[in-house]
């Protein structure tokens, strides 16, 4: 893994397929700027954008899977000015397989991810009721995949970017230099000039879509934004209210909090969500037999270890042999934040974390390495297609005002690492959110930012929330301030819930968003909490000899839960990915033509002189449609599509 206190945080780019989680950054919010000097009218106090021009169509071809068009079209590359250059913003567009009632846009999360690359696998979560219903628009923001990108991996790749409120005033005055200096380099490599930073604001971003309304002739749209897309979709709500039917935000971003407030609030989320999963280990019996006393205890005394210390320990390569490798601290906070985000990846910490006490570190360094989406046997970070964090950069610096006027950069620096103990940042297990956004105090950000927009008032479409109180990218007090300022809306809270609750099966959560979609109502009462969190099962650490495995679907559960883990979540597809097994053999996992993922198993063995040989078999939809045909000393087991196991196990039929 690369050395320097980096922690890679929850995200806000989902994947509706578990294969394809993308290497995750913290969704932050931010009130869209624009450049000023440029003459837009005042309306109402607001500034409103210069005739919409552009809207030609510059390419139109099949894409993101079966049944899109991408569209691209021409816009201003500054909707506020009175004449600007045009870029080009690609829409991908997908009709509805019957009778269209509207058009459904989604916004993903970021800022920065691909919604076209990502469109394929949100479609495939979707209910047939809205699929038949809607056209459905997924879009390439400004910056990003097919619309004018924005990108700098070398300059990101040589900056460092961590500071906290430890750091003396040399150390402080030598990170404004070097994000100072990295600022310019970013847009240098990305091939634009500092002075267009304002134009991949959220507010720019926005108009794009409002053009491509006006091209496709719709006289309003439906709108769906998750995560960042929250804060995208309000502001299109706010620019536009007359054009828009209704409008569902799925773990909501208040646009009206303060950047400071809101990292300040983030990071306790965090800590607080890690608390409860290592509360919940000690819940629960499977877990508390593999936890050596107290879960937060071994935490924290982990934590002291690796902070004053890496760990060695040896990791097992593809061809047989081993390489010396260390645990750092670093890793540990990157696995922990990296898994707060989702009940199951929460399962996944609590058992890496017993294992690491244990004496075992191999589970939490590949985690670390699947969620900074690194290469496991090699530590190399691969570029995402699907998610860009210059873009990231690019839109968040624009959209708050981080360096108030009057105030410099280096001012604000000090003032945003002496808030930490304001804040209570220092006790936190997960503070270092607090710090994520320190960049933009030195990103190009134009001549003179202008206001935020207001967020929208008293709208009269339907406003759907839905938020987790286990939620720490977004947390669920964001969701409650947007609600309590527009008491017409309805909220849908799911304890214990994810990051984004659309689309991964929570009945109470898709009937909220199915009844407004498919009749306009919002649910019957202003506040919803759901209970239907269907609660993970821990799946014991593997046994120290054979003799543990007694067994035969205890041993079904811990092969998958194994063979089917963070990296196998996070491999992209492409070459063949062939891990060593703890104590010998290999796991090789190859995807087909069809999406099906095949894992061939050669002497994989996870407890001394228990090899397992055999295959196992993902198809494209998902985990829910796993099959395996294996080999053990004392059995062979065959799990089939329909979730039967046969076989045999140490002498006995299995059915």
């Amino acid at each position: 893994m690369p050395s320097g206190r980096r922690v890679v945080l929850g995200c806000a780019v989902p994947s509706r397929r578990p294969r394809h989680v993308a290497p995750l950054l913290v969704a932050l919010l931010g009130g869209p700027l624009v450049l000023a000097g440029c003459g837009p009218e005042m309306v109402d106090g607001t500034i409103e954008p210069f005739t919409t021009s552009g809207g030609e169509v510059v390419a139109q071809e099949r894409c993101a899977g079966d049944g899109f068009e991408c569209v691209t079209l021409t816009v201003p590359s500054d909707h506020f000015a009175a004449a600007s250059r045009e870029w080009e913003v690609t829409f991908a567009v997908r009709e509805a397989d019957g009778e269209s009632r509207g058009i459904l846009v989604t916004a993903t999360g970021g800022p920065g991810s691909s919604g076209i690359l990502l469109a394929e696998s949100y479609v495939a979560a979707l209910d047939p009721a809205i699929t038949d219903s809607y056209d459905l628009v997924f879009f390439d923001q400004r910056g990003i995949g097919r619309s004018e990108p924005f990108a700098c991996d070398d300059a990101i790749a040589g900056f460092d970017p961590f500071i906290d409120a430890s750091a003396d005033e040399e150390e402080r005055d030598r990170y404004a230099r070097r994000a100072e200096d990295f600022g310019a380099r970013c847009f240098e490599e990305a091939g634009f000039s500092p002075a267009e930073a304002p134009l991949f604001a959220t507010r720019q971003a926005v108009e794009d879509l409002e053009t491509f309304r006006e091209w496709y002739g719709a006289e309003q749209l439906t709108l769906y934004g998750e995560s960042y897309g929250t804060q995208f979709q309000q502001a299109y709500a706010a620019a536009h209210p007359d054009r828009v039917q209704s409008l569902v935000l799925d773990g909501v971003v208040d646009p009206q909090t303060p950047i400071r407030s809101f990292v300040a609030e983030s990071a306790r989320a965090y800590s607080d969500v890690l608390a409860a999963t290592l509360a919940g280990c000690d819940a629960d019996p499977a877990c508390a037999a593999d936890a050596p006393g107290r879960s937060a205890a071994a935490y924290d005394e982990l934590a002291a270890e690796l902070a004053e210390a890496p760990r060695a320990y040896d990791y097992p390569l593809p061809d047989g042999g081993s390489e010396e490798r260390e645990l750092t601290i670093e890793e540990l906070e990157s696995a922990a934040a990296g898994s707060m985000s989702a009940p199951h990846q929460r399962l996944r910490l609590a058992r890496a974390v017993n294992a690491a006490v244990e004496g075992d570190e191999l589970p939490l360094a590949r985690l670390a390495a699947a969620g900074a989406g690194a290469d496991p046997n090699t530590g190399e970070v691969a570029p995402d297609p699907t998610f860009s964090p210059a873009l990231f950069l690019a839109v968040e610096c624009q959209d708050y005002p981080f360096v108030p006027e009057g105030s410099s950069p280096r001012a604000e620096l000090d003032s945003w690492l002496d808030g930490a103990a304001e804040a209570g940042i220092g006790d936190l297990r997960l503070g270092d959110v607090y710090y994520a956004d320190l960049p933009c105090l030195f990103w190009p950000r134009g001549e003179k930012p202008a206001p935020a927009p207001p967020a929208p008032a008293d709208p009269a479409h339907p406003v759907l929330l839905l938020t987790a109180d286990t939620d720490p990218n977004t947390p669920a007090a964001n969701a409650l301030r947007v609600h309590a300022r527009d008491p017409d809306s309805a909220l849908v809270v799911l304890p214990g819930g994810p990051h984004v609750l659309f689309g991964w099966g929570y009945p109470c959560v898709d009937r909220a968003v199915l009844r407004l979609l498919e009749s306009g109502r919002l649910p019957a009462r202003p506040e919803t909490t759901c209970d239907d969190l269907v609660a993970g099962t821990y799946t014991a650490l593997p046994p120290e000899d054979a003799a543990g495995y007694d067994d035969p679907y205890e041993t079904l559960d811990l092969l998958l839960t194994e063979v089917l883990g963070p990296t196998f979540e996070t491999w992209p597809g492409g070459a063949p990915l062939a891990l060593g097994c703890p104590e010998g053999g290999t796991a090789e996992y190859r995807l087909d033509l069809s999406g099906t993922v095949e894992v061939e198993l050669d002497g994989c063995a996870w407890t001394p002189d228990v090899p397992v040989d055999g295959t196992v078999e993902v198809a494209d939809a998902g985990l829910g449609d796993a099959t395996m045909t294996v080999t053990l000393p004392f059995a062979e087991l065959e799990l089939r599509a329909s979730g039967r196991l046969t076989g045999t196990f140490r002498g006995q039929e299995v059915d």
